[in-house]
C-alpha cells in the first residue's frame, strides 16, 4: 500500500483559513467545510 503524500498549503491560504475559522459567526467545523479541508488540518 503506498502512502498519500500530506497536502502542502501556501501561507496566503493558511492565512485565510485562520481569518475565516476566527469570525465569531462561524465554527471551525464551518470555516473547514467551506475551504474544502478536513477539520484536523485547520486545527494544526
Amino acid at each position: 500500500m503506498s502512502r498519500e503524500k500530506p497536502k502542502t498549503y501556501t501561507a496566503e491560504f493558511r492565512a485565510s483559513a485562520v481569518k475565516l475559522a476566527n469570525e465569531p459567526d462561524k465554527s471551525i467545523a464551518d470555516a473547514a467545510r467551506d475551504l474544502g479541508i478536513n477539520i484536523n488540518a485547520l486545527h494544526t
